[in-house]
């Protein structure tokens, strides 16, 4: 019976008929759940960026009230040094939109300054004499929190009055009180991208609402304490979630609050959740006809498939066959087309690119360095002497040989390198990327050293063979390929003529750079035994009296061939040669004894900072050569200051804090030299020894027409001294730089305005007339 029926069709319409129906049941499933799916996720989403908001506004405001302490420490300033009315001025004059007015009280009470040059302060003085007569006034007072006085004006309710007692010694010498714009600090996030019926509030401790931006409108004043809305104010913890219906509201709303640090106020954000429900409802429709299309076209695809079943079931059979014959033709042209590539783009005996691959790479290679616009090498290699192998030991060591060296090429270079066989002994590589022509020669000398090793058991024989390697360089040399093998193939020659085992560039020039460097990396341990290295110092003048008050100790090399040799071009080779440890240690021994030099010569000595290499701060023995320095020479570790960057905590982090605190146990004090151009970060402040922190030259060059550049010079300077630290700038040489780093407070200047780098001798002057050299 049922063979009859799936004979007839029966079976197999009622069975596409099924299916339909569960496809339909499916579709309507899914669409309700993708629907519900997509609110949860989008309330979710509204509740992250509230979160994010929220979290900006409570730090900016946080921020805000802890200007507060700077302007009372101003405020104590102005009052102790007889009403210098430089000492503080107006808040919007220099830039702090966010405190309206300000105002200055002495220990009675009255008016000493005014912001606004009022000649009385009546609301802000009521306020100071609260905080400034109350024994249990904390060190910060908030207007509507502590003191009960609270500005609920619908138009100005938002303008909020602190007040600080101002303490020197043990007493009370004033207070300071001012207005903080909480409209202004919301007004700032009016473009924020929370969607309508947004709503962003500051609220106390106490559920009273001191400002409000609901849509970019602001306002202030309802108590949200009596309506049971605001109760997470009355809580301890930093944030949380808020889903409520607020008193007003037609519907809930959620959001998240934020409890400042510090301060005894809450950041609120929160949106409605009916708006942003109603963002989806397009959506949801957008769904729905989907879903209901969708449903139509399976019903109509199911009556066809049902009057085509007969049809497809007799020519199932036929199509099966063909597909499998089609199939099996497929593969069978794509195993000939691999095999075909492969013998046409790789050298058959080395298995790496051939020339007509090369050819084809290189060129993209080329093109993309047309636009990246870095340095990017061709490297022509031949092997030395090959055709003798090939006659003495026969072709086949020969081709073991070539293996040899066509392994080696890809184990000394990058992954993205490219490295081919051009025919008999003949090799070429091309590197892209470089920085410089000695980055160029350093691959090279690492080509040659690679090549030139022993090649043991080719076939029972142990042979040395040398590379001659020609380099040409784009775009200088050529912008063809073409151009720059025939080049390549030019210098290599060259290096042959030069003795063999070695390379050349195209380029003569290149050739006397190369050559001067590998001089200087060879001379390095006679040149620290024979005295060469020399110290040159600069001073650091006191930002108060631009008196001296240390000095950096700079080395220079008196090589003496080519004269005066600068830290530019010796330091790194120093560092790639692994010989920067050795100078460092040099450079101490030197320090220290031109120390102990001016003591004897009864000389009232500066402190010298000395820089300190990150490979010299991962060396455990630092401190016992420091120690055996100062005890050898006798002087005092006070003498002696160390600059460190912070390049040095890139590697051995541990290491690097662990040697830095065993030379801060000994005495000496540490610097943050070239702070803002490197790993920046406040962990480095907070947890090194580090006593003084010196802002990089590249902040001070434009600091004057440079806006960004002030305000990271004087934040800068503001966190160093909140944490306890020194300022130093260094590389001033203008007299606009010096009046805008004395204003902004910082603490000692360093650079050519000053004193240019002199040798001991003129340093010698200088410890006798320091008088003389003040600027």
């Amino acid at each position: 019976m049922n063979e009859k029926l799936l004979g007839n069709g029966r079976g197999l319409q009622a069975g596409i008929g099924l299916m339909a129906l569960m496809l339909i049941i499916l579709i309507v499933f899914t669409t309700h759940s993708r629907i519900a799916a997509d609110r949860i996720e989008a309330l979710d989403i509204s509740v992250a960026a509230s979160s994010n908001v929220a979290s900006i506004v409570a730090a900016n405001l946080g921020e805000v009230l802890g200007r507060t302490a700077i302007y009372a420490r101003l405020s104590t300033t102005f009052l102790e040094q007889a009403h210098d009315a430089q000492a503080i001025g107006n808040p919007l004059a220099i830039g702090d939109a966010a405190f309206l007015r300000m105002a200055i009280f002495d220990a009675e009470g009255k008016l000493a300054h005014s912001s606004s040059r009022r000649q009385v302060e009546p609301d802000l003085q009521l306020f100071a004499r609260t905080v400034l007569f109350s024994e249990t006034s904390p060190a910060l007072v908030i207007g509507g929190i502590d003191t009960g006085i609270n500005t609920h004006d619908p138009q100005t309710g938002w303008r909020i009055p602190v007040a600080v007692p101002l303490i020197s010694g043990q007493r009370r010498i004033g207070a300071f009180a001012g207005y903080i714009d909480l409209g202004y600090l919301l007004a700032l996030y009016k473009e924020a991208s929370l969607g309508t019926r947004s709503r962003i509030e500051i609220i106390d401790s106490r559920g009273h609402q001191l400002a409000e931006m609901v849509d970019g409108t602001m306002s202030a004043g309802r108590d949200l304490e009596r309506t049971g809305y605001a109760s997470f104010t009355g809580g301890t913890q930093l944030s949380g979630t808020i889903d409520a219906r607020r008193p007003g509201d037609s519907g809930a709303s959620i959001g998240v609050y934020r409890r400042l640090d510090h301060f005894p106020l809450l950041v609120t954000v929160t949106r409605s959740r009916a708006a942003v429900l109603d963002e989806l409802a397009p959506r949801d429709v957008k769904y729905l006809i989907r879903a209901t299309l969708i449903s139509l076209l399976i019903l109509l695809a199911s009556a066809g498939l049902i009057v085509l079943a007969q049809r497809q079931r007799r020519l199932y059979a036929g199509l099966t066959d063909s597909e499998a014959r089609n199939l099996a033709l497929i593969n069978q042209l794509e195993t000939e087309k691999v095999r075909a590539y492969q013998l046409a783009s790789l050298d058959f005996l080395t298995d790496i690119p051939n020339r007509m691959k090369f050819y084809e790479l290189a060129a993209i290679e080329l093109s993309r360095a047309r636009r990246s616009r870095r340095l990017t090498a061709v490297f022509f290699l031949d092997l030395d002497k090959f055709k003798v192998i090939n006659d003495t030991y026969g072709h086949g060591v020969g081709d073991l040989l070539l293996q040899q060296v066509a392994s080696r090429l890809r184990l000394s270079l990058r992954g993205h390198d490219l490295a081919a066989r051009l025919g008999g002994d003949e090799f070429a590589v091309l590197v892209s990327d470089l920085d410089s022509d000695e980055a160029v020669a350093i691959v090279a000398r690492k080509l040659v050293a690679s090549l030139s090793e022993p090649y043991p058991d080719l076939d029972g024989h142990d042979l040395d063979i040398t590379p001659s390697i020609g380099v040409a360089l784009y775009p200088g040399d050529g912008e063809e390929i073409d151009t720059l093998l025939s080049r390549a193939d030019r210098a290599m020659y060259l290096a042959k003529q030069g003795g063999r085992g070695c390379f050349r560039f195209y380029e003569a020039s290149l050739n006397t750079t190369s050559a001067r460097s590998a001089e200087l990396v060879s001379r390095f341990a006679r040149a620290i035994r024979d005295g060469e290295f020399c110290l040159h110092y600069q001073q650091r003048v006191s930002c108060t009296d631009f008196r001296p008050v240390g000095l950096e100790a700079l080395v220079r090399w008196q090589h003496p061939e080519h004269g005066m040799i600068f830290p530019g071009e010796f330091i790194t080779l120093a560092e790639e040669h692994d010989c920067i440890v050795a100078l460092g240690n040099h450079v101490i021994d030197m320090a220290c004894a031109q120390v102990a030099n001016w003591q004897v010569l009864g000389l009232t000595v500066l402190p010298v900072a000395i820089n300190i290499s990150a490979r010299q701060l991962r060396d455990e023995t630092l401190p016992d050569i420091m120690t055996a320095c100062l005890k050898k020479y006798a002087i005092p570790a006070s003498l002696i200051e160390i600059e460190v960057t912070e390049s040095c905590f890139i590697e051995q982090p541990e290491l690097a804090e662990k040697v830095l605190r065993a030379l801060d146990e000994l005495g000496m004090r540490i610097s943050l030299d070239d702070y803002g151009t490197g790993f920046s970060g406040l962990s480095h402040l907070k947890r090194l020894p580090i006593s003084t922190v010196k802002i990089d030259r590249s902040f001070i060059r434009d600091i004057r027409n440079d806006n960004s550049d002030a305000v990271i010079v004087s934040s800068t300077i503001s966190l160093s001294h909140n944490l306890g630290l020194k300022v130093v700038a260094e590389g001033v040489e203008t007299r606009d730089q010096v009046v805008h780093l004395k204003t902004a407070g910082c603490d000692e200047l360093q650079g050519y305005y000053f004193h240019r780098p002199a040798a001991a001798a003129d340093i010698t002057a200088l410890l006798r007339h320091p008088s003389a050299y003040a600027a």
